[in-house]
This record gives C-alpha cells, structure tokens and sequence, in this order.
C-alpha cells in the first residue's frame, strides 16, 4: 500500500475479519438493554429555548474566562485519555479473558458518536466532568487499539528476551508494549484531534442549555453568540477557539511527536521536511528541564521493573475455547433482551420513526463521503503535478485548517443559506480526505511517473491507468478515518437543518428534552449505523484496494 502503513488499523487487513462480528452485536445490544432497564423514568425537565443570561464583563475578561475554562478542559481531558487507556490496555495485558472481551468491545466504541453520550454522562456527573469525559471518549479507544496492536507486531527477538528474563505481566506491560506503542499511539491520537475539538466546544454549548447556567467556555459563550444573533461574538470566539488549536498542537502534540521519534523500532526517521518542535527543542536545551526528564524516566524505570504477579505465560488452550464459542447465539438471545428492555421502556412507539430518520441520516453521511471524494480527488492530484514545492506547503495548510472545529461555521453557513446537512458535515471531513489524497499522490513511485510520460499517458488514459490506482488504497484507507467527526458532528450539522432533520437531530432534541431511554434507543441506532458503514463498506473496500493495488 502506498504511503503510511499505520493509515489503516492493522486487524482490518485481515479480510476473514471483516464481516460483522455476532459479538460486537451482541455487545452493542446488551448494553443498550442494560441502559434501558436501570434508566431512571422520571419527570422531564422543559427543553430550553434561549440562553441563560451571563455575567456582565467586558471583553477582556470574557475572553480570558471563556479561553482559561476550556484550556483546563483540554488538558484535562488529555490527562483522562492518558489514564483511562493506561488502565484499560494494561488489564487487556494482564488478563487475557478481558482481552477477548475488550478487543470487539473496542470496535463498538469507536463506532459510538460521542458527542450522543453527553445526555446519558450529564445525568450522572458535574457538567465539567461530562465535558471531558465527552471529549475524550473517543480518544480513548485508538490509544487502546495502538497498545495492543503493538503488543500483536511485538518483535520476536524481544518476545524471547522477555520470556528468557521471566518478566511478569507488569514488566512486559511498562517495558516492551508501552515503548513499542508510543508511536502508533501517538499518531493514532493526532488523528483524533479534529474530532476531539468538535465534541469539547460542542459538549460545551450543550452543557450550558442542558442545565441552564451561563458558565462554561468558548462553546458556550458561542451558542450564546449564536443565539443572541450577535455576529461578533461569534467570530470572537472562533479566534480564541483558532488560538487554543494553534496553542494546544504546538505545546503538548508536536513536542509528543518529536519525543515519540526515539522509540520507533527502525530509529527517528530522517526527513529534511519533518516538522520541528521549538518547544522540544528548548526543553532538550534547558539543563533544568533535562534533569525533570532524567527524574521521570528513572520514576517510570523503577515502577517498570516492580515484579508484581508471575512470570508471562501465553495461555493458548483458553484463546481456542473462545474461538470455537457458538457466535450466532448471543445475537439472538441479545436481541431478545433489548426487544425486552425497549418493550419495558415503552419506547416501541418511538421505533419506527427512529429507524425512517435513520435511513435519513446514513444517506447523508454517504453523501458527505462521496461529496469529499469528488472534490479532492481531482483537486489533490492536480496540485501533486504541479510538484513538491507547492503540495507540501498546500498540505501543510489543509492539515492545519482540519484541526478547527468545523461546527462554529455552522451559524455563518445558516445565514448564506447553506441548509444542507451533506455541506455541513463536508465542512469537517473534507480537510481529513485531502490530506488522504495529496500523501498517497505524493507516495506515487517516480519510476512509475517516468514511465508515464514516456509512454505519452495523458488525459482520462493516464488517470484509469496510473494515478486513480495508485491512490486508491491510501484513499480508501483514508475514509475510515474521514468518516470519524461526521458521526461526531451529525447531531448538530441536522439541527442547523430544520427542513431535513435526521436520526442526528431526534437525538439532539431528546437531548435537551432530559428524555433518556429515547436518547439510548437513538444512539444505538447511530451506532448500528456507523458499524454498518464502517464493516460492510469502508473496510471490504479499504482490504479489497489494498489487496488489488499495492505497489
């Protein structure tokens, strides 16, 4: 395949695993029943219509509050992505039955939208902890699936040095697999920023209607703009958003990539066009700030060498059980549960009308895709002919416009009569495609662009022959990522549409409403949705490319 070998996860390429899994249905079905049937029926709090009027300050003072507030909640919401996917991988280490158990659940979370959990979090936790939470919930999936992809691609020769030293579990947890992750988790988090942005400033407008408070940060004191109708605001807040982007990649995830450098297996890889880190490069610089480094990484030795448990064993008897378990029964049975669970919420009325505005929703999301593919393919292919010294700058600019959350263009788009849902949600994911398309254009062999032009191929003959090919598997690989702040942003992209609506804005509207068993029965169905999409379309494509057009 052309370009990066982690634009893809690693177990799709795998083809007998693409087909849905009865696990993951089983999973998603369960839980959903369990969701409705400890629900608390209680009174529903009226949807509010406008918003909380707010503390009097100047402009300032609203902009440093707004701007400190959500700062907290990224840094913070970083610090539970890093501890909750700690915890997770290391118990899918030290116990291989929850391995078995976390490995499908892990492919039904990162379908989940994660912007559709705030209504369920916000019932049970502080409006800021559901900020984070909300935030960095999707997040925390890739970080997981890197750490044990990792630990699948495990050098052997280092395999048998562990089992040689008769490390226990911890040990070979903190000295092997987190060293080997660093990378890919690395670059699995860079690749969940965008999406991170839109559910942080989303979730925050939101928390602020749901609980009728004028505290919050930069989304909220947006919606308030957009509400009010107040254009300045708006666009106030937007820059401050642009600055904490700009703050946030140049602070915490550049100096993250320059320092996951040294633990890449082959060594840093030597680009005279990889990006540099000033503040890496003050750090190295500053005796101090060597010295707190020396003192964490001695920290983290000393904690990685505790020998708690027993030696590392692989237990290959309980791996095979699990395997030859009757899948085809725990769909059923799962789905008897939640036809139960939904009967015992009386929510079958709401049924029908959430599955018609859920082929609503799937054909906008499709829509959106095939939208983003037709603009950028032409477009990326163009502006790689025109050679390096124009794509790489071009690139660099796409990547940068794809970390701004796209949802604060929404009200703009609303006043210049853009009420289309298919446009707002290519807003977010089109910068992600172009990306895609101008790497793979950029990782077509010179030798094969030599040939072409001896061979004279111009036109419709050179696009069938050479470059639409060489593209496709990159391109292909690159919509399962594409398609990640679609479903994250399709409650509020449908809410701007009053004409259309979707299963995005039902859930919006139950969200606000406090009804909780309708917002479980849509997000189920939001999920389904995206798992549809992702196993029965994007993956089979995705190996079906690679597996046809790997150079």
């Amino acid at each position: 395949m052309t370009g990066s070998p982690m634009a893809m996860p690693l177990r799709i390429m795998h083809r007998w695993r693409q087909r849905m899994s009865g696990v993951e249905l089983s999973i998603l079905f369960c839980a959903t029943a369990f969701a409705l049937l400890v629900v608390h029926r209680g009174p529903v709090p009226p949807v509010l219509s406008a918003a909380p009027p707010g503390a009097v300050l100047s402009l300032g003072q609203a902009l440093l509050r707004m701007g400190a507030l959500t700062l907290v909640h990224v840094v913070l919401s970083l610090q539970i992505v890093v501890l909750g996917s700690l915890i997770l991988s290391g118990a899918a280490c030290h116990w291989p039955r929850f391995r078995s158990f976390l490995v499908p659940a892990l492919s039904v979370a990162r379908a989940v939208p994660g912007l559709g959990l705030i209504g369920m979090i916000g019932a049970v936790a502080s409006p800021s902890l559901t900020i984070m939470l909300v935030a960095a919930s999707s997040m925390i999936w890739r970080i997981v699936t890197a750490v044990l992809d990792a630990e699948d691609t495990l050098p052997l020769a280092l395999d048998e040095v562990a089992t040689g030293l008769r490390m226990t579990g911890w040990q070979r947890f903190w000295r092997l697999q987190i060293p080997m992750s660093v990378p890919l988790s690395t670059f699995r988090a860079i690749q969940a920023m965008p999406a991170f942005w839109v559910r942080l400033i989303a979730s925050e407008g939101l928390m602020m209607l749901m609980n009728h408070e004028a505290s919050g940060g930069c989304g909220a004191e947006i919606l308030r703009a957009t509400l009010d109708h107040h254009v300045s605001g708006i666009v106030e807040g937007s820059l401050l958003v642009l600055v904490l982007i700009v703050l946030v990649d140049q602070c915490i995830m550049r100096p993250m990539t320059g320092w996951s450098q040294r633990y890449r297996p082959e060594g840093p890889v030597h680009e005279r066009s990889r990006q540099q880190s000033w503040l890496l490069g003050v750090w190295r610089r500053t005796k101090a700030l060597l010295w707190l480094s020396e003192g964490i990484g001695a920290a983290l030795t000393w904690i990685g060498n505790w020998r708690i448990g027993h030696a590392h064993t692989v237990n290959s008897a309980s791996s095979g059980r699990v395997q030859r378990l009757p899948e085809a029964v725990f769909p059923t049975l799962s789905l008897l549960l939640l036809a139960y669970a939904i009967h015992h919420a009386g929510l079958f009325r709401l049924l029908s009308s959430d599955l018609a505005e859920s082929v609503l929703t799937f054909a906008h999301v499709c829509g959106t895709l095939f939208l983003c593919v037709l603009v950028w393919v032409p477009l990326g292919l163009f502006i790689s002919e025109r050679g390096s010294s124009l794509s790489s700058p071009f690139r660099n600019a796409v990547a940068a416009c794809g970390l701004f959350p796209a949802v604060l263009l929404y009200p703009l788009c609303r006043e210049l009569g853009l009420n289309s849902a298919v446009i707002l949600l290519f807003l977010g994911a089109h910068w992600l495609v172009g990306i895609v398309v101008l790497d793979a254009a950029k990782a077509i062999p010179s030798g094969l662009r030599q040939v072409a032009t001896g061979l004279r191929l111009r036109g419709s003959l050179l696009w069938r022959r050479l470059l639409l090919p060489a593209i496709a598997p990159e391109l292909c690989g690159g919509l399962l990522t594409a398609v990640v702040p679609v479903w994250n942003a399709v409650m509020v992209a449908e809410a701007f549409v009053p004409a259309e609506s979707g299963l995005g804005a039902r859930l919006l509207s139950e969200v606000l409403d406090g009804a909780l068993g309708a917002q479980i029965l849509a997000l189920m169905l939001l999920t389904l949705l995206s798992m549809l999409l992702d196993r029965l379309v994007l993956q089979p494509l995705a190996v079906n490319a690679a597996q046809k057009y790997t150079l």
